[in-house]
């Protein structure tokens, strides 16, 4: 089997773009702004999250959330409730790839890994899986 690694190097004008949607994303959540939150997030998102049941002692996947729904959840409060000095986050962009990215956003609670898409010169955040930071943590 013959292979070869295909090297695309993003510009920063994406790097700034990419940049910005993942930073939409976490601060619209913090402020509860669910107009911005629906400007990064492509329409069919799907986004889902890991969960540790303790009855069944197993990890679940919850049901996924749909760009509506968190544009919802967003409007209703999001992390708004979160003290000032707690909304803290990090964006970490992992891979860019053409029109694809993969990023990394760490928050005070959560650990958000986004998937982008590169759409008529706009990102879009087409995936997420995240996971609580601290709390619902089961066996490792």
């Amino acid at each position: 089997m013959l292979s070869f690694f295909v090297m695309s190097t993003p510009t920063s004008h994406d790097i700034d773009l990419i940049t910005q949607t993942s930073r939409d994303y976490i601060e619209a959540w913090y402020s509860a702004d669910a107009e911005r939150m629906r400007r990064c997030l492509h329409p069919d998102l799907v986004k889902r999250t890991l969960l540790y049941d303790p009855e069944k002692e197993t990890w679940l996947l919850r049901r996924p959330s749909n760009a509506e729904m968190m544009v919802e959840f967003t409007g209703k409060g999001g992390g708004s409730d979160t003290p000032e000095v707690e909304r803290t986050y990090e964006i970490i962009i992992q891979d860019v790839f053409r029109h694809i990215a993969c990023v990394k956003v760490i928050s005070r609670y959560l650990m958000d890994y986004l998937h982008l898409v590169k759409l008529n010169e706009r990102w879009f955040i087409v995936n997420v899986l995240w996971e609580l930071r601290e709390g619902e943590i089961g066996p490792e």
